[in-house]
């Protein structure tokens, strides 16, 4: 699990640290104050030597046509060159990792044009045109007993028609993550259910889903990966006509239950619940984040997520001082984090005190 994550120069973030984040970490803040980004930075930390992640989290946020700025969104207030650095200390195993991303910088020769006066193959000069077409990744990994770091460097670069990745053969990344986007639920979703249906948990994720929609019987995967569930009709009904709440629980409990040691990062959480079923989804993700030693980090906008967020947590039998609550405030181009344990959040909530 991560101790400690240091954000520089990425996106809206000129500089961010997170001291001491703990297995349950719920991010909040006003709009625009890089919620979102804070998910994407331990994302990309959490798989340092894939240099196609950056294009992964442009996707979520509907940006699929590379053009001429499109590297560019990735740098604070679009300067490429403000390098990106992005540090982490991991426990179990101890390790520190530094993620430092670059522009990938290539010459071209442009094409020179015709002109006067010369002679058929004569030319009067070439313009060197220097562009960005890809980023680079040089990943840093200080393991214990080690007194030096090794280095691994990986690229990616669109030539126009195909990305092509470059990734370090000799690297073995021991940290696994997932993110779980704002909007909807995992295209994985059939085959993290396979890998649940292997370990025998398939039952309990269906007795989750359950508690939101009792006439959910069964789960089970038919043709071109698409899940099925039985509700006592004569037919299975695809998942997806059941609600985008089943939907998103499942997508979360799969991701929890599959990356098992690992990492999830959920994107405005509460997104496709009613009010009255938030409580029931923390207590999913408390539990399942237990059972299989994940941490989480997650965003929110609302008030009520929050007070089930601390609802859930005070009716757990065992309260390890696992829960935070980091609340990102925006002066300026200035960004500030507040770290909130679960005493002062209850506290908080029961006076009606602001924590967003």
């Amino acid at each position: 699990m991560y101790k400690k994550i240091k954000i520089e120069n990425f996106r809206g973030i000129k500089s961010l640290e997170i001291k001491d984040p703990k297995q349950f970490n719920l991010i909040v803040g006003k709009n625009n104050s890089c919620k979102t980004t804070v998910l994407e930075s331990i994302f990309l930390l959490t798989g340092p030597t894939n240099p196609t992640l950056p294009m992964t989290i442009n996707s979520f946020r509907g940006l699929n046509v590379i053009d001429e700025y499109y590297w560019s969104l990735f740098f604070n207030r679009l300067e490429t060159k403000s390098i990106i650095k992005l540090y982490g200390e991991i426990s179990r195993p101890d390790e520190q990792r530094d993620l430092t991303i670059k522009p990938l910088r290539e010459s071209s020769i442009s094409k020179p044009g015709n002109k006067k006066g010369l002679l058929a193959g004569e030319i009067s000069g070439t313009d060197i045109v220097d562009r960005i077409n890809g980023l680079t990744l040089e990943f840093l990994l200080k393991e214990p007993g080690r007194k030096e770091s090794n280095k691994f460097v990986s690229n990616v670069r669109f030539d126009g028609k195909d990305i092509k990745p470059e990734i370090p053969g000799d690297y073995k990344n021991r940290l696994d993550g997932v993110f779980i986007y704002g909007t909807g639920g995992s295209q994985n979703n059939a085959q993290r259910f396979n890998n649940i249906q292997i370990k025998k948990q398939e039952k309990k994720v269906v007795q989750i889903l359950q508690k939101i929609e009792p006439t959910i019987q069964d789960i089970s995967v038919g043709s071109n990966d698409i899940l099925y569930c039985d509700m006592g009709f004569d037919r299975l009904v695809p998942i997806n006509m059941v609600g985008e709440g089943i939907n998103r629980l499942l997508a979360i409990i799969l991701a929890i239950y599959d990356k098992s040691n690992g990492i999830v990062m959920i994107d405005e959480v509460e997104n496709g619940f009613h009010y009255s079923a938030l409580e029931i989804l923390w207590k999913a993700i408390f539990e399942a984040a237990r059972e299989f030693n994940v941490q989480i980090f997650a965003t929110t906008h609302s008030f009520e997520n929050i007070r089930a967020y601390s609802s859930a947590y005070d009716k757990l039998a065992e309260k390890n001082d696992d829960l935070r609550l980091f609340r990102i405030e925006k002066k300026k181009d200035e960004l500030d984090i507040i770290s909130i344990n679960h005493e002062i959040l209850k506290t908080s909530i029961e006076n009606d005190l602001e924590v967003r």
